[in-house]
């Protein structure tokens, strides 16, 4: 949209969009590519974005991204900003986990579950379902440690090439560390206080990262608010960062005990069903992309994987962007999924 050159238009633009606003009762649309369920474990569910168009790739591509906290819908927005809808065009068969909602049933869920029988059932799941022998794990914000742990735990799972983004390797960076060492944070005794850890609980922690966050999104708000396109894009990216999503108590114990506190998987102390993992045992071929303005996962965080993984072929990218702006914004759309794709296409089976 074209931005009026007179200020009195632009403002006659805001007034009418926010009566629009005001009178929308249904939440803003998203999630909208074509998919399909194709396989599940416990409340995970495995869902298919068949490609559409492109030169077929012969190696699906399997993302795995953060168990709770938000939805996944943040990799299909809405129609243009959608990294889901990018890959079906440019010929990748894309399969992506939805770890599901959790509830106090899920108590007990811990970390040798996702990370030695979910994430590997899941990825068989999906490559029975591609017919194909190997496939591409992308890993992304949380899902990194899961799914790297679960390949240097077992290398021989059917794994072609190794995506990583945003992911915390070395927990000694960025301000999450500081928040929940020892001495600031009793996580057995603030778990225990919980049937799970609650959405709020999550939401929480996220925001005090960047208190003034919201009053800098109203500020943004007023400012564009005639724009009518651009306020389609931040209803629908409102609309996520919005929808917090509980944890299972027992992973954030552990989660916060053997990363946080203790960096136990650069320290090579981290185990999965009592065997340590080795991070020298992920050989596959590596890229591992950071963002230069990520305050949740620093690029020194993330870049610890590629030091300490043992492959012959591994690539470190720092490109422009936040934790999710690197995924879903308007430089992911001109650097990041272009990026993704052509190293997807450089890697593919013969």
């Amino acid at each position: 949209m074209v931005e009026p050159a007179d200020e009195s238009d632009r403002q006659m633009l805001r007034m009418a969009n926010a009566v629009r606003l005001g009178m929308q009762a249904t939440p803003a649309p998203v999630a909208l590519s074509p998919r399909r369920p194709v396989g599940f474990r416990g409340k995970a569910r495995l869902y298919y974005y068949p490609p559409t168009g492109g030169e077929r790739l012969e190696t699906p591509l399997v993302l795995f991204p953060y168990l709770g906290i938000s939805r996944p819908y943040i990799f299909d927005l809405r129609p243009g900003e959608s990294f889901a809808e990018f890959l079906s065009a440019n010929g990748v068969p894309f399969y992506l986990c939805d770890w599901g909602i959790f509830g106090p049933e899920d108590r007990d869920l811990g970390m040798d579950t996702v990370i030695a029988d979910m994430v590997p059932a899941l990825l068989r799941q999906a490559l029975d379902h591609a017919r194909a022998p190997e496939a591409t794990v992308f890993g992304y914000c949380m899902g990194v440690p899961m799914t790297a742990s679960a390949i240097a735990h077992n290398p021989a799972l059917p794994v072609r090439n190794y995506l990583a983004m945003v992911g915390p390797i070395d927990f000694s960076e960025g301000e999450f560390p500081m928040q929940t060492s020892e001495e600031n944070f009793d996580v057995d005794a603030i778990v225990e206080t919980f049937d799970m850890m609650p959405a709020e609980f999550v939401r929480s922690g996220f925001k005090m990262l960047n208190p003034m966050a919201d009053a800098q999104l109203a500020a943004n708000v007023a400012q564009n608010m005639w724009n009518t396109e651009w306020l389609r894009g931040f209803l629908a990216m409102n609309r996520w960062s919005n929808e917090w999503a509980p944890l299972p108590k027992q992973f954030f114990r552990q989660w916060v005990h053997h990363f946080y506190q203790g960096n136990d998987l650069v320290r090579g102390e981290f185990r999965v069903d009592g065997r340590k993992v080795d991070l020298q045992r992920l050989t596959k071929p590596l890229l591992c992309v950071a963002a230069s303005n990520d305050n949740i996962v620093p690029p020194a965080s993330a870049k610890a994987l590629v030091d300490a993984a043992g492959s012959d072929d591994k690539t470190f990218l720092e490109l422009p962007g936040g934790h999710i702006s690197v995924i879903a914004g308007r430089r992911a759309r001109q650097d990041v999924w272009p990026t993704v794709l052509r190293w997807l296409q450089e890697h593919d089976a013969d």
